[in-house]
């Protein structure tokens, strides 16, 4: 599961928006991760495993294929340099991967509101006491510094990624992402206010997980916390995307024939990728402390 998170993340930034906009709160909504957080007892870990049988089952057989699809299609737009690529149809892959991820989180939704119902104080103790230190190390990273660190960090993680998908950047590409980066509005901040604003709902919620609306409340918390977003953050990101994607199309407008090969191989090496996948339970990723075994899990 955590390698498809991974080419989830590769392809967000491949349609030219970055993984944050896309997956804002992967980290403590996805139940693979909740005993990052939680020291989970034997029967809540039981619980975890049994449920990851169920949903991998199902991501493996539903969602899987849809991935490689949108990587192929994006890789037929990418493939002829006399054709520029066209705002709508990258828009139409953001859009395809949003759509994508709220059907993932519709799917798991019920299965992390009922771990985090099973939860004691202590537990969900621990569970904001670990949210709140990530919090804070997200802000020595990404808020704190000046305004200019920030913009060259970006754009150093920029080019990081791309050369990931299209090899060594020219002179003029680094250039290119470079006022890319410059011109991308800093949200940091507005996500960090977010993330904690979302935290502090859901705490509220968990002092009421006995109450018979708990489990709506949660889901819907769980599934839709975009609709937490104020209208200045959602215009920010997205401006962001626009700019993204009206870059995007003018570095693929200078990939030489060697670059764009390899961003051709690069995508269908990804695409292979989600059509090798096994849905083996022996490949389940182990929740830690679980009595299953991939031979016990089978039966």
């Amino acid at each position: 599961m955590k390698k498809i998170l991974i080419i989830l993340y590769a392809t967000a930034v491949l349609v030219g928006c970055g993984p944050r906009l896309i997956y804002p709160h992967l980290e403590w909504l996805v139940p693979w991760y909740v005993s990052d957080y939680i020291s989970l007892d034997q029967s809540q870990k039981n619980m975890l495993q049994n449920r990851l049988l169920k949903q991998l089952d199902w991501h493996c057989r539903t969602q899987l294929p849809m991935y490689a699809e949108v990587l192929r299609s994006i890789a037929k737009d990418f493939a002829d340099p006399q054709l520029s690529v066209d705002y709508s149809k990258i828009q139409a892959y953001n859009s395809r991967l949003m759509k994508l991820w709220k059907e993932l989180m519709k799917q798991i939704g019920p299965d992390i509101v009922d771990i985090l119902a099973t939860a004691t104080d202590e537990q969900i103790n621990e569970l904001f006491y670990n949210l709140a230190k990530q919090n804070q190390e997200f802000q020595k990273k990404y808020v704190d510094p000046s305004p200019s660190k920030l913009i060259d960090n970006r754009r150093k993680r920029m080019i990081k990624r791309i050369k990931y998908w299209i090899s060594d950047l020219t002179q003029d590409q680094k250039a290119l992402v470079s006022d890319w980066s410059a011109q991308l509005i800093p949200i940091a901040g507005d996500w960090l206010l977010h993330r904690e604003y979302v935290q502090l709902e859901a705490r509220k919620l968990l002092g009421q997980r006995n109450e018979p609306e708990f489990r709506a409340a949660m889901l819907d918390l769980i599934v839709n916390p975009e609709s937490m977003q104020t209208a200045a953050y959602q215009k920010k990101i997205d401006a962001n995307i626009d700019t993204s994607i009206k870059y995007v199309i003018q570095l693929n407008q200078t990939l030489s024939r060697r670059q764009r090969s390899y961003l051709l191989n690069r995508i269908e090496s990804l695409a292979s990728d989600f059509d090798r996948l096994s849905c083996d339970p022996k490949e389940i990723p182990r929740v830690p402390g679980s009595r299953f075994k991939g031979s016990e899990v089978q039966k």
